[in-house]
């Protein structure tokens, strides 16, 4: 009996700096919980908070924006952004950043000291800062899209964190930010445009009147043709007489004319009949170039037609009101045959080259 007290006594002894060591763990483990909560309690809400990822569709490298403004009137030297849980990171040196105004909130301004990240540890990422003022909206972008790749699958609760701390490291301000992914976040747009091609002539006579030996007679009202199309290729316009070529008269068998396409200037007295063309635009890529024969801008006045299409004006682009500008100038001699029903058709027609 003596020796079970014993035994008994021993036991008691032993059991006791047991629940003592399992007392005082706990009680350390509180001490060190109540320390942590009293760091996250002194952290105060950033008032203004944007995470801004410039994709959203799922599995998509993606550069960004983070925005923050600060209640508290610290020193602070970083910056941390945690990243979703799912969203792939980066080493720090791919957290390149820039303070361009990215179509940033209105009234934002530069974060200050902001640079390259100095860690990424989990999705946490740290990057250095300065000083931020209270009651200012900071921003800073992410531009190197290796940094974010965004989670394979689509979620609307995609929850990070920004916070600001002083040197220590001692966490000052923080708040949580939610994000989303889509399956797709792109819009196709797709549209026509159809071809155009617009050709008009001003009028469709020209009436040149009496002729004389004393003067060349050129067309009192010149007639144009307006061109306006979108073929990107250009455009080209062609003229030629009718089949008896010439300002011919049938009473008087007689026709008045000039070498086809070959550039020519009349004199008063020696007969001759030619068109010239002038051009101008007011808006598109093409540039106009008359065919020189024709070309009544140049040393010669214009070149006779005949009753085969000839290219007169030509372009390399689009056009917005092209304008030619036909002059049919006419001399006559003393001896050409005296009529009233001198007459000529010149036919125009234009293409564009898409």
């Amino acid at each position: 009996m003596i020796v079970a007290k014993i035994e008994g006594m021993l036991k008691q002894n032993l059991i006791r700096p047991t629940r003592l060591m399992t007392a005082f763990a706990f009680t350390v483990g509180m001490v060190v919980s109540s320390f942590a909560s009293v760091d996250n309690a002194n952290a105060a809400a950033l008032e203004y908070i944007m995470v801004r990822f410039d994709s959203i569709t799922v599995s998509s490298a993606t550069t960004g924006t983070v925005c923050a403004q600060t209640p508290s009137s610290v020193t602070e030297t970083e910056v941390r952004v945690t990243y979703p849980t799912g969203y792939a990171l980066g080493a720090a040196g791919t957290f390149t950043v820039s303070t361009a105004n990215l179509a940033w909130p209105s009234g934002a301004s530069a974060w200050p000291g902001i640079g390259t990240a100095t860690n990424v540890s989990s999705q946490e990422v740290t990057f250095p800062s300065s000083t931020l003022s209270p009651a200012t909206l900071y921003c800073f972008n992410w531009t190197n899209s290796a940094a974010v790749t965004t989670q394979a699958s689509p979620s609307s609760s995609n929850t990070g964190i920004v916070a600001t701390y002083t040197s220590g490291p001692s966490l000052k301000d923080s708040t949580a930010y939610v994000t989303q992914t889509v399956a797709d976040g792109t819009i196709a747009v797709s549209a026509t445009v159809p071809q155009a091609f617009s050709f008009a002539l001003s009028a469709n006579t020209d009436a040149l009147g009496t002729l004389s030996t004393g003067s060349v007679t050129t067309s009192p009202t010149p007639r144009t043709v307006t061109i306006n199309t979108n073929a990107q290729f250009g455009w080209m316009v062609w003229a030629r007489e009718d089949a008896t070529a010439g300002l011919s008269s049938a009473t008087a068998s007689y026709a008045l004319d000039s070498p086809a396409g070959v550039g020519t200037t009349l004199s008063a007295g020696t007969e001759g009949y030619i068109t010239g063309v002038s051009d101008s635009q007011a808006s598109g890529t093409g540039t106009i170039s008359v065919v020189s024969a024709f070309d009544y801008d140049t040393s010669t006045d214009g070149a006779g037609l005949d009753n085969t299409l000839r290219t007169i004006a030509t372009s390399n682009g689009t056009a917005g009101n092209a304008v030619l500008t036909l002059r049919n100038q006419v001399a006559i001699s003393g001896t050409t045959p005296a009529a009233t029903n001198y007459t000529d058709t010149i036919t125009l027609t234009g293409a564009g080259i898409f």
